[in-house]
């Protein structure tokens, strides 16, 4: 059943994507391929997509030590740089059991790993959803089509159901998380020791915003959006790719949300361009962060890791 349901969710999101791809096709707007400003915009998104990654996998690596595990911090990193290439084969769980290989290869225990996975999601989840929400509520207007026509829905009636749906989603996933720590026999960690993965998300989101304008400013400088805006629009749009099930790496959903998002100030055709561009720019940069993760690894060798329960030998940086 949860097999059929990831197929079902990949051919729906490939299906959104295919769908506007040949609605706008003919509006896609030419490029200057030979504009510096065109290739210094994409440059800045890449290594914007690229920094992002780096702050997750400093956010993995501080989960990690929530539990007392102490790795080399380049094996760490390593882990999600290198399995997160999977999140491309459909399903959207292969990155999930890719990273569970390598952990245990690093001689990380499988609770943990599954603890920190748990926490991870969690955390990532919920500051996608609180960046989205906080952005609605301190500009509204940051749709402006749902400004234009709908003015008291913006300015009133979305931030409070953004302030519901984000206390639900908040209560539900820590009542969840709460039950799987247990699950594992893990002892939750306290709100104090979560403020480092939350600050690292939170900038990954703001440095993956900024990525997503830099590919605007590139297709369209007059017309391009505000950065406040593009962070809302790459925030609900991760957010939707992430809880899809079956959409390999987001492709589909995130990418037709981002058309939508753009398309009140840019157009669609240009909407469709900078979301077409910036998912060349997320593939490029994954496989960026997968060489790099790979070649830190490569690097460091094999070190086992300490925990904190049980002496064990290590090493570090």
């Amino acid at each position: 059943m949860a097999r059929m349901i990831r197929i079902i969710g990949t051919i729906l999101a490939l299906t959104c994507i295919g769908y506007l791809v040949v609605k706008q096709a003919p509006n896609l707007p030419p490029l200057e391929v030979s504009s510096p400003t065109l290739w210094a915009a994409l440059a800045a998104s890449l290594l914007c997509y690229v920094l992002s990654q780096f702050a997750a996998a400093e956010a993995w690596r501080s989960i990690l030590t929530l539990w007392g595990v102490m790795i080399a911090p380049r094996l760490a990193w390593g882990q999600p740089m290198v399995s997160q290439i999977g999140k491309y084969i459909p399903g959207n769980v292969a990155h999930l059991f890719g990273r569970v290989v390598i952990g245990r290869r690093d001689g990380v225990a499988g609770s943990i790993l599954a603890a920190s996975m748990v926490l991870e999601v969690a955390i990532t989840l919920g500051v996608g959803l609180a960046v989205a929400g906080l952005l609605l509520i301190i500009q509204p207007e940051a749709i402006p089509n749902l400004a234009t026509n709908y003015p008291d829905l913006t300015t009133q009636l979305l931030p409070v159901l953004f302030v519901v749906l984000l206390a639900i989603g908040v209560g539900g996933g820590a009542i969840i998380l709460n039950s799987r720590m247990q699950a594992l026999g893990l002892q939750g960690p306290s709100m104090s020791e979560l403020v480092r993965p939350l600050a690292l998300h939170l900038a990954s989101f703001c440095i993956l915003g900024v990525s997503l304008w830099a590919a605007a400013l590139a297709i369209a400088p007059d017309l391009a959006p505000h950065l406040v805006t593009c962070t809302l629009i790459f925030a609900i749009a991760w957010a939707a790719g992430f809880v899809v099930p079956g959409a390999p790496g987001g492709i589909g959903v995130r990418d037709s949300i981002i058309v939508l998002g753009l398309a009140a100030t840019m157009g669609e055709g240009s909407g469709l361009a900078v979301a077409l561009l910036h998912r060349a720019i997320s593939v490029l940069g994954d496989l960026s962060t997968f060489a790099i993760g790979w070649n830190m690894r490569r690097a460091i060798g094999q070190i086992i890791p300490h925990n904190k329960t049980e002496l064990a030998i290590f090493s570090a940086d």
